[in-house]
């Protein structure tokens, strides 16, 4: 007679010739059947129809294990601190008293009161140690989130508001412990109450140490102030054109601003090498989280590329004659501009005097 397994509806298995039991794994959100210890709960199942396959050796071992894992496993022996689980491995599980759920019991006072050998449960491993050849079971079912998996800037759904207080709300994101969303980091407008429940939150700390998670309900930016240091570049997108520069989207919470100076001393107009909705390449020079300030320059350029030059005698650079033609306006020359209305007329004059005194401080 050939051993075999047959699968039935309960979930569990007999190997002829062996008599082991074989619970199901959860894992990945597909079950899994692994054969267990080698005690013999029940009578051989045989089948001799060649409608029944040979079950394939299992690949689950001991180092394996993770926590967290779910498992559907069979009690085979009650103790008076909980119950050892087989689970489908040579090595059974524990589960403590404290970590069983009953709805006979809260909490369980005696295990034989609510578990049974034989009585097929649901577990999850909460540690695993190899060299000792020890599996801790519990059948509560372990967070969603633990402290590895929050990052800064994780986006969560469906979180849950639990209590509010003065200073924000706490919520329920299935994970270690409860978020704080600070009213601060709440839209404009948006006051949750307890039981309402959140499309996103964002987490903004996960502390381990400090047993701490801070979230917020506004999306933060791709480029959080942690991850922006001076000599960066970035790629970014002119948003405005101000006297003082231009604004560069880098991605960040604010804008970089491109100063004038950056383009050489003197009165710069940086319209005049920069359009709103062009994309540059700029060097973060200066950053402050605090006052959420970045200032920024054009990479590549260099501001003595932009001098103008101190008479005819001497040549001029590509971008100061840039420079020198933008000033002597639409018209081409100086006189010609003069003829324009009275604004144009006030410019020019202000370019005229720069000029001056740039030419002065150069030949001095």
């Amino acid at each position: 007679m050939v051993a075999i397994i047959k699968y039935y509806n309960s979930g569990t298995s007999t190997v002829v010739g062996q008599n082991r039991p074989t619970p199901n794994i959860i894992e990945g959100g597909f079950y899994r059947s692994l054969p267990v210890s080698n005690e013999v709960i029940a009578a051989p199942q045989v089948d001799s129809s060649p409608q029944v396959e040979e079950a394939a050796a299992p690949t689950f071992t001991l180092d394996t294990l993770r926590p967290r894992m779910g498992f559907t496993g069979k009690v085979s022996r009650i103790e008076l601190g909980g119950a050892f689980v087989n689970i489908g491995l040579d090595v059974e599980g524990f589960i403590h008293i404290s970590h069983i759920i009953s709805t006979i019991q809260n909490p369980v006072t005696r295990v034989s009161d609510v578990l049974k050998t034989g009585d097929e449960i649901q577990v999850y491993v909460n540690s695993v140690n190899p060299a000792l050849k020890r599996i801790n079971l519990t059948m509560v079912k372990p967070p969603r989130y633990d402290w590895s998996d929050l990052q800064i800037g994780m986006k969560i759904p469906e979180a849950r508001v639990v209590a509010l207080e003065s200073f924000g709300a706490f919520v329920d994101i299935d994970g270690p412990k409860h978020g704080l969303i600070p009213f601060n980091l709440m839209p404009k407008g948006q006051r949750p109450k307890v039981g309402d429940v959140l499309d996103a939150v964002w987490v903004i700390e996960a502390s381990e140490d400090k047993r701490r998670i801070g979230l917020t309900m506004i999306e933060p930016p791709a480029l959080p102030w942690e991850s922006i240091h001076r000599g960066d570049v970035f790629r970014g997108k002119v948003m405005r054109i101000e006297r003082k520069g231009a604004f560069v989207d880098i991605g960040a919470e604010r804008e970089g601003l491109l100063r004038s100076s950056a383009f050489g001393s003197g009165f710069v107009n940086v319209g005049d090498f920069v359009n709103v909705g062009e994309e540059v390449s700029v060097r973060v020079v200066k950053v402050d989280p605090p006052k959420k300030q970045i200032d920024v320059t054009m990479e590549g350029v260099d501001p003595e590329d932009y001098m103008l030059s101190s008479g005819p005698e001497e040549e001029l650079s590509p971008m100061a004659a840039a420079l020198q033609k933008a000033t002597r306006g639409r018209h081409g020359n100086w006189s010609e501009s003069a003829k324009g209305s009275k604004k144009n007329r006030d410019q020019d004059e202000i370019l005229s005097r720069t000029m001056q005194q740039l030419q002065s401080r150069r030949n001095k």
